[in-house]
């Protein structure tokens, strides 16, 4: 009889994990409404206000860091001077979360290697009022990476350095950190490869305190509160430990990456899924993506193909268009700007 009840527990227990997949049904396949040539070609990540477009150049030639454009995806304005003042920068990422107040016309910049935070008030982008509180990140937060602001005190992201889990919650009036550890039931001896499996990026929402993360290295979304609570697994496949590289202390690029960006307006958190290896995306720019659109309950509204590879996203605050840039592969030293009716 013990052994019937012992028995049933295990398998109890084994179907209490057993992993929920969520299917991906692709509603629609888009094209462009809209494609710009333009000569920069590295935006790393972008943000839209009142119109306005707003991209970040990792490799401009001019040492101009953010570019600004219309609807009509016509440029009005770079901006921003290489070096190491307040008002210069170096490596500028845009803060992640959606906008936090309507009225707010703050730009929120934090620069990885100056350690620096930034405030662009984009409506005084020509006057000498263009930045305001310019100032030192906390110690806490230096070389951190995917930084969302959920209100004055609390600020969530994780960093490039090995660390104790997959995000962090920064608690400003305290200057303490917390890490929050992995929730995906995938287990490492090696600090440094767990580390890489659990690569991610994160999007919040800071009215309804809430944000997801989305892995590179595991076809997985997940959904927390800014308490580190997880209210939310998303999975799109079975979960596998990805496999390490023979020739260095890594994951190997045979793996496949899955989602590559991700971005936050007030009403939907955006998805860019790729579900192919490294080195195939290095090779093949005109690969099939999807557009995961997902409301902040955690629940899929939405599942769009794109015939060829796109990055970064960047959508308008009504959820209508969605911009980014793709390459030209007709004339490399191009790119093109891209617009997409949703």
């Amino acid at each position: 009889m013990k052994k019937i009840i012992y028995i049933f527990i295990l398998l109890l227990l084994i179907s209490c994990h057993k992993e929920k997949i969520t299917p991906l049904n692709i509603t629609r396949n888009i094209q462009p409404s809209r494609k710009i040539q333009i000569q920069e070609k590295c935006f790393s990540n972008g943000t839209y206000r009142d119109s306005i477009l707003f991209f970040i150049a990792e490799c401009c030639p001019e040492g101009r860091y953010i570019y600004m454009f219309n609807d009509s995806l016509q440029e009005i304005h770079r901006y921003g001077e290489k070096g190491r003042l307040f008002n210069e920068f170096n490596m500028p990422f845009f803060y992640k979360n959606s906008k936090r107040y309507k009225e707010d016309s703050l730009i929120q910049i934090y620069d990885l290697n100056l350690l620096h935070e930034k405030q662009l008030n984009y409506r005084f982008i020509n006057t000498d009022h263009h930045l305001v509180d310019g100032k030192l990140l906390p110690s806490k937060l230096y070389f951190a990476e995917n930084l969302n602001q959920i209100d004055s005190n609390l600020v969530i992201g994780n960093t490039i350095e090995v660390n104790n889990g997959i995000f962090f919650i920064y608690n400003n009036s305290t200057d303490s950190i917390r890490w929050i550890d992995c929730n995906t039931r995938l287990h490492f001896n090696n600090p440094e490869i767990k580390f890489a499996a659990h690569k991610n990026i994160i999007c919040a929402n800071p009215s309804q305190k809430v944000f997801y993360v989305g892995y590179r290295f595991l076809d997985l979304i997940q959904l927390y509160d800014v308490n580190g609570k997880l209210l939310k697994n998303i999975q799109f496949s079975k979960l596998k430990e990805p496999f390490q590289a023979k020739q260095y202390v890594g994951i190997s690029y045979d793996n496949p990456l899955y989602i590559i960006d991700m971005y936050a307006t007030s009403e939907y958190c955006y998805a860019l899924r790729v579900n192919i290896p490294v080195e195939q995306l290095n090779a093949n720019q005109s690969i099939p993506c999807q557009i995961l659109v997902m409301d902040w309950e955690g629940n899929i509204k939405d599942v769009i193909q794109i015939p060829f590879l796109i990055t970064p996203l960047v959508i308008n605050e009504n959820n209508t268009k969605l911009f980014s840039t793709c390459p030209n592969n007709a004339d490399p030293e191009y790119a093109y700007l891209v617009e997409f009716d949703l």
